[in-house]
C-alpha cells in the first residue's frame, strides 16, 4: 500500500522545492497501479554513460572530418598557385624571348666547346675565365644545318636546341659562380639531358653523347637523321666580356622575381619585413658587411626564387632546320615549335642525374608511355627505372623525343603526367620491331596527356613507337607551345 501522507508531506515541505507531478499520483488518479517499468522511466533524470561516449565518438570523428579539410585544402591552394605562376610565367617567357633577341640563331652559343676537329679548334681559357663560346652559326662552308656528320666527334649542329643558360652557367661556373676549371664540366655539356640512364652501370649514369641506333639513317630502308652525335643540344647567350651568361646574370633572365620573401620577427605584434639585396658602395663588391647598412645599396627586393625556366626550339623538318641560317632563302618564313618549360623549385646544381636525365621508352596507342631498363644485370636496370622516375610525379610534364617513323624528322614533345607507377614492375615484356612481346624487363607505366605521337604498324594490328627516349626533369609543373619563326640580328 501507498502511504499518501508521506508523499503530501515530502511535497510541502518547508525545506524542499515543490515538485509539480509525482508519478505515481497520476497513476492513482485513474486507478491503475505503478508498475516496476513506469518507476524507471519516471525516475530517469538524464543519459547514460553509453550515450555519452557515443555521442563523443560520433563528435570525434565529425571534427576529425572537419580538420582534414584544412590540409587538404591548403594542399590544392598551394598546386593552385604553383599552376597559376607557372602560367603566368610561360607568357612573359615568350615575351622575353622575342625582346632579348633569343629566337635569333647568330646569338646561340654552345654551353661548352665540342670536341675539336676538322671544322673548329677551340679556344683555350684562363684559371678564372672559360674558354671563348662556340657560335652555333659555322662560317662557310660549314654553314649549313644539315651537313652530315659521320662520327660522334664530328662538330656539327644539332636538330633542336635547348635554350638554357642557367643549366649552362652552372655547368661552367658551378653554384658560386666562380670558374674552376678543374671542376667545372670540360666537355658534353652541350648535350640535354646530360645524363642517360641506358643501360648505365652507375646511379649517376653516363653522359648523353650517342644517336640511338634507331633513329639513324639507313637509305633506302628507313628515313631518320645523319651523324652518331646525341641531336638535342644545350645552348646559352654570350655576354659584352666574350663569355657564357654566369649564374647571377641568367639567373636575372630566367628565374621569376616576383615570389618577394617576408621576414616574420620573433615578437608577435609586430608587422613582416622585407628583405633587400644591396651592395656595398664602396667598390660595388657584394655586400659582406650585412650587419653595417650605412655602406650599403639597394638593388631589389628579396626574393625566393622558386620559378625558372628553359625553352625549347624544334624544327619540324630538315628544310626548317637548314632554313635556321639567316642566309638562307627560307629563313624567316619557316615556324619552328618553341615551348617553355617552368620548374618548381629547379635544383640549382650543374646538369647531372639529379637534375635531368634519360631512358629508353615505347610509345603505345592512346599516349600510354612505358619505360624500361636494358642493363644486362637485372639489379642494375631496376635501378635505371627508379633513379629515372625519381621525383617524377602526376602533374609534372616530361618530353618524348624520337624520330617519326615516316618522313624520319627529329620530334621532342612535351606531355603532361596524368598517372604513373609508384613503384618499378619486374620482369614485364615490352614490344618488338614485329609487334610482338618479348623480354623480360623493369618497366613503369605513365598515362600522357598531350599531342598525338605518331605511331608506326609493327604487324598483327599493333601500333606504337618503340624507340623514343623519355626526358625526365624533376620540377616542371607547366608547359606552354607556340608556333613562332625565327628572327635575324641584323
Amino acid at each position: 500500500m501507498i502511504n499518501l501522507h508521506r508523499h503530501f508531506r515530502a511535497a510541502n515541505h518547508p525545506g524542499r522545492a515543490p515538485r509539480t507531478a509525482i508519478a505515481p499520483l497520476a497513476f492513482l488518479a485513474d486507478g491503475r497501479q505503478p508498475t516496476a517499468d513506469s518507476r524507471r522511466y519516471a525516475a530517469r533524470r538524464g543519459i547514460s554513460l553509453l550515450e555519452v561516449l557515443i555521442s563523443m565518438f560520433v563528435l570525434l570523428f565529425g571534427l576529425m572530418g572537419v580538420a582534414s579539410i584544412f590540409p587538404v585544402g591548403n594542399h590544392y591552394a598551394g598546386k593552385g598557385e604553383q599552376f597559376d605562376r607557372g602560367s603566368a610565367l610561360a607568357e612573359s617567357a615568350f615575351a622575353d624571348l622575342k625582346a632579348r633577341g633569343m629566337l635569333e640563331p647568330e646569338h646561340w652559343y654552345y654551353a661548352n666547346h665540342p670536341v675539336a676537329d676538322a671544322q673548329i679548334v677551340p679556344a683555350t681559357g684562363t684559371s678564372t675565365q672559360p674558354p671563348s663560346p662556340s657560335p652555333v652559326l659555322q662560317p662557310a662552308p660549314f654553314s649549313d644545318f644539315n651537313v652530315p656528320l659521320s662520327t660522334a666527334n664530328n662538330t656539327g649542329p644539332g636538330y633542336a636546341f635547348v635554350i638554357d643558360p642557367m643549366g649552362a652557367a652552372l655547368g661552367i661556373y658551378g653554384p658560386q659562380g666562380n670558374y674552376n676549371p678543374t671542376t667545372a664540366i670540360a666537355a658534353n655539356l652541350d648535350y640535354f639531358p646530360y645524363a642517360s640512364l641506358v643501360g648505365a652501370s652507375t646511379p649517376d649514369g653516363a653522359p648523353n653523347t650517342l644517336m640511338p641506333n634507331g633513329w639513324q639513317q639507313n637509305l633506302p630502308a628507313k628515313a631518320g637523321l645523319i651523324g652518331n652525335r646525341w641531336p638535342l643540344r644545350r645552348v646559352s647567350l654570350q655576354q659584352s666580356a666574350n663569355w657564357l651568361l654566369t649564374p647571377r646574370v641568367a639567373e636575372t633572365i630566367f628565374r621569376l622575381h616576383d615570389d618577394v620573401t617576408n621576414e616574420l620577427p620573433k615578437e608577435n605584434d609586430r608587422p613582416g619585413i622585407q628583405r633587400w639585396t644591396a651592395v656595398d658602395s664602396r667598390g660595388g663588391t657584394p655586400n659582406n658587411t650585412p650587419n653595417d647598412p650605412s655602406d650599403d645599396t639597394l638593388l631589389a627586393r628579396s626574393y625566393t626564387g622558386n620559378y625558372s625556366w628553359l625553352a625549347t626550339v624544334v624544327p619540324t623538318s630538315a628544310d626548317s632546320l637548314a632554313a635556321l641560317q639567316p642566309l638562307n632563302s627560307r629563313f624567316g618564313s619557316d615556324l619552328y615549335e618553341v615551348s617553355v618549360a617552368v620548374f618548381n623549385k629547379r635544383e640549382p646544381l650543374p646538369p647531372s642525374a639529379a637534375t635531368e636525365r634519360l631512358i629508353e621508352a615505347q610509345m603505345l596507342q592512346g599516349n600510354e608511355l612505358v619505360i624500361y631498363g636494358t642493363n644486362s644485370d637485372p639489379n642494375l636496370a631496376i635501378e635505371n627505372v627508379d633513379n629515372a622516375a625519381e621525383g617524377i610525379r602526376a602533374g609534372n610534364w616530361i618530353a618524348v623525343a624520337g624520330v617519326h617513323p615516316t618522313t624520319g624528322a627529329f620530334l621532342l614533345k612535351w606531355y603532361r603526367i596524368l598517372s604513373i607507377d609508384n613503384e618499378t614492375q619486374e620482369n614485364q615484356q615490352i614490344l618488338n620491331a614485329t609487334g610482338s612481346l618479348t623480354g623480360n624487363y623493369p618497366v613503369r607505366r605513365a598515362m600522357l596527356d598531350g599531342p598525338d605521337w605518331p605511331l608506326a604498324d609493327l604487324g598483327s594490328g599493333v601500333r606504337a613507337d618503340i624507340t623514343p627516349r623519355a626526358i625526365l626533369l624533376p620540377g616542371v609543373i607547366s608547359v606552354a607551345t607556340q608556333m613562332l619563326p625565327m628572327e635575324s640580328a641584323q
